[in-house]
């Protein structure tokens, strides 16, 4: 492995980057944004994409320092109908567009690989937070001699763009730096091996340093998630082969272990310290990481499929009442009413209103139920820690404090303070209305 370290590497100034990005996309012009011409595999702003270029001729130490300048010659832009994208339009299908992204990438890294001299570095910007495509990416690297040799996130969209707006979208880039695999055949490492010796013991590790690498960049959960992605595929990539068993590890593996540390992670700071996974429910904890990353909002399927699985959770179908089985979170489908929200169970007379599990799917999108389109007696008979919770703000709204003091002694079952904890989450990260009335709610409540 080479050993002289590019600045792309090692010492990259992220968060100036990402400032300087911001600026760039925030400029008043009358004429077309600069990055708009900058069409590659994927369209992408050209503050980070030049520096990222020139970070990968720099020295390490070279401690160079100056305006970074790059010329696009007029046309010289990439046909799109050919781009290295997922596009069923194109492909007839979404299986098909999967399969021809994944030949696609497969093509280019082997081209990459062939032209690149022996001692030189590849840089990938990637702004995805789909854990396929960032499987794809990470196979195609993998089989066509690559290994990733850092990862670093990047600011480049903003929170508040139109294509983002009321979105949990990804705002970072992630650089992935590449060097070439050294010829030879090497023994398979282990995925799990004794006392914490397998590969999959250094993804948890190496994913734990990057969250604290990463605090002074104030990355949102989204973005958290996804550069973790890119520092448990780095060990993945540096340990190649990887069994567990006879089998190959697949680098979604390595993406679960990831999403396991940030989840812990998430929990611990939404709580300050004061919960931790196994504190909760399979139910709630999933509830739980889902509104601190999400709040209220809608979010793929496939996103919250893969954080249950990181936790050990089967997401279930569940559209009446049901008692809980170890290790599943309940879904119901949505039934539309105005707007398609203020949703309720709506049936005939007499029958159940209200959802008895937590989260709410529509098609491909989830989203958690608001304590108003709850079953009733699903919260009068909690079965989570995120059933009391709900039904304590249904209680304050009914009967104001006595009836929510009153909820909470009967239900929380010696778990008083982990409500409150729970009540302190849902305050921080709910809309204004709802996060007034529950710090009125929190208030009341601590006054004995």
């Amino acid at each position: 492995m080479a050993t002289d370290l590019r600045l792309i590497e090692a010492g990259f100034p992220c968060h100036q980057v990402g400032a300087e990005t911001q600026r760039e996309r925030g400029a008043s012009s009358a004429l077309p944004p600069l990055y708009f011409l900058h069409v590659w595999w994927a369209r992408r702003p050209l503050t980070p994409s030049r520096t990222a270029i020139l970070a990968s001729l720099l020295p390490f130490t070279s401690g160079r320092r100056g305006p970074w300048e790059i010329y696009i010659p007029k046309g010289r832009l990439t046909n799109k109908a050919d781009e290295a994208v997922a596009n069923p339009a194109r492909d007839g299908s979404a299986a098909r567009a999967t399969r021809e992204y994944e030949r696609l990438m497969g093509e280019i890294f082997a081209e990459c690989r062939r032209v690149l001299k022996d001692d030189g570095l590849m840089t990938i910007m990637f702004t995805h937070k789909s854990q396929d495509a960032w499987k794809a990416l990470t196979r195609s690297l993998i089989e066509n001699g690559w290994v990733i040799t850092s990862s670093l996130p990047v600011e480049s969209e903003f929170s508040a763009s139109l294509h983002q707006k009321d979105k949990a979208a990804a705002e970072s880039s992630i650089f992935l730096t590449c060097r070439k695999r050294p010829a030879g055949e090497r023994a398979p490492a282990t995925w799990k091996g004794y006392g914490g010796t397998g590969v999959a013991q250094r993804v948890r590790e190496a994913v734990r340093e990057a969250l604290k690498e990463f605090e002074p960049l104030g990355l949102n959960p989204v973005d958290e998630m996804v550069a973790g992605y890119g520092r448990a595929l780095r060990v993945l990539s540096e340990n190649w082969p990887v069994l567990e068993g006879d089998e190959p590890v697949s680098p979604r593996q390595a993406m679960t272990e990831a999403s396991a540390v940030v989840a812990e992670y998430q929990i611990a700071r939404l709580t300050q310290g004061r919960l931790a996974v196994a504190d909760l429910s399979p139910e709630a904890a999933v509830a739980l990481i889902l509104y601190g990353i999400y709040g209220l909002r809608e979010f793929p399927f496939d996103e919250a499929l893969n954080l249950s699985r990181s936790l050990n959770v089967s997401l279930v179908d569940r559209s009446g009442g049901y008692a809980l089985t170890d290790r599943t979170a309940g879904m119901a489908p949505e039934v539309a009413g105005r707007h398609g929200r203020e949703v309720r169970t709506r049936r005939k007379s007499g029958e159940d209103q209200g959802y008895y599990a937590p989260i709410v799917r529509r098609g491909s999108k989830l989203r958690l139920a608001r304590p108003e389109e709850r079953n009733r007696k699903r919260l009068e008979q909690p079965q989570t820690e995120w059933d009391v919770l709900q039904g304590l703000i249904l209680a304050h709204r009914e009967g104001d404090l006595p009836v929510a003091r009153a909820y909470l002694q009967q239900h929380a079952g010696g778990k008083e303070q982990l409500i409150l904890d729970l009540l302190a989450v849902w305050a921080d990260r709910a809309e204004e209305a709802l996060r007034k009335e529950a710090q009125a709610l929190l208030f009341g409540l601590k006054l004995k």
